[in-house]
């Protein structure tokens, strides 16, 4: 059954405005999270070539650190849980922020805020698969991921306040595959209980360029993705409206403050603590 954000409530959107600060995006992702609105937010964003691990990972287990060392690669930490991901400017960024106040659809009748994951995760993989097959490949939303052809495209994590909730996505778009298998491909740590209980699931993954490779047209710009995924969004609900937005200062305020006491911080990236 299909699960989204209930129509007729005007979403916030947040474009990708060329930012690839990873420590600022991250942290403003948190504070988005955080502030309490204007709800529900929608963000759009790309970092540079980075690795970032889930909030509660074994760095030198889940990350190749040689790797990334050799292809300049640094490594990051995020608040939200999840595996390890590599991103880099072909790779999307969707964060969704929605209050718990608001319903949801399952088909057209008005429920209740998804209780488990896999419901709050269908808030952004089935517009982002949807977006995929506008872009003409054949994907299709898993509970915890999009995959074309059995190979992932598309990841998940999310963040479950009292107030509100985070979820955010990456789809592999024009990524650098090799570098990402070559970053995440970390030693493991087996018999460490704190990485037993966070290890990443490595899966095969593909791209959107790499299946439409021999497509005759040409790719799709950067540009043509974000519509898609925004028009995705605003088509899985009647009478949705999308309106562009802007960062408020109460959360661009937060955004600096846990740049300062979390994300500027290598002991936060390396360890989790500050």
């Amino acid at each position: 059954m299909t699960i989204r954000p209930s129509a007729g409530l005007t979403w916030r959107v947040l474009a990708d405005t060329g930012e690839r600060d990873v420590a600022r995006n991250l942290a403003l992702d948190e504070a988005l999270a955080r502030a309490g609105g204007p709800l529900p937010a929608v963000r759009l964003w790309r970092n540079r070539r980075s690795v970032i691990v889930g909030r509660f990972q074994l760095v030198r287990a889940e990350v190749d650190e040689a790797a990334c060392a050799a292809l300049e690669v640094p490594i990051f930490r995020r608040f939200t849980g999840g595996g390890a991901v590599y991103h880099d400017p072909g790779t999307l960024c969707l964060s969704v922020v929605v209050s718990r106040r608001d319903p949801v659809v399952a088909g057209d009748r008005p429920i209740g805020f998804p209780a488990g994951l896999p419901g709050i995760y269908r808030l952004v993989l089935e517009p982002l698969a949807e977006a995929a097959r506008r872009l003409g490949v054949a994907a299709k939303a898993t509970e915890r991921e999009v995959v074309v052809d059995g190979r992932k495209v598309a990841g998940v994590a999310a963040w479950l306040g009292a107030a509100a909730v985070l979820v955010h996505a990456t789809l592999l778009v024009e990524a650098d595959l090799d570098a990402l298998e070559r970053t995440l491909d970390g030693p493991g740590a087996p018999g460490d209980p704190r990485w037993e209980r966070t290890k990443s699931r490595r899966v095969p993954v593909t791209s959107l360029e790499r299946v439409l490779r021999d497509r005759p047209a040409p790719f799709p710009p950067a540009a043509a993705v974000d519509a898609a995924v925004l028009d995705a969004l605003s088509t899985s609900g009647r009478d949705r409206q999308l309106d562009p937005g802007r960062i408020s200062d109460t959360e661009a305020a937060l955004a600096e403050r846990l740049l300062a006491e979390r994300y500027a911080r290598p002991a936060w990236h390396a360890t989790g603590t500050n």
